[in-house]
């Protein structure tokens, strides 16, 4: 029964102790890539035998992608939201 509480609290004291001190990395908070960076590192990335260039020519991928944002630049903001609140007016 002793070694049972012994090795309970042996775990709440491993639990209950503060967290280690992170290495201080110069790298640790980097900004964030863009999107068109994120797609020419997996495109430089891939194996040359997936042929993406050929690819994308063949089925218009990058047109396709021209002509949606250009679409989404010429589309007009949504209309701010209704506010979800109402009055309630008593009836004489």
């Amino acid at each position: 029964m002793l070694g049972f509480f012994g090795a309970a609290s042996l775990v709440v004291a491993a639990c209950a102790s503060a967290p280690r001190p992170r290495a201080e990395n110069p790298h640790a908070e980097r900004i964030q890539d863009s999107r068109p960076e994120r797609i020419a590192a997996q495109r430089a990335g891939a194996p040359g035998e997936l042929e993406l260039e050929q690819s994308d020519q063949r089925w218009g991928i990058d047109a396709a992608r021209d002509r949606r944002e250009a679409a989404n630049k010429k589309r007009p903001p949504p209309p701010p939201p209704a506010p979800t609140t109402s009055t309630v007016v008593p009836q004489p």
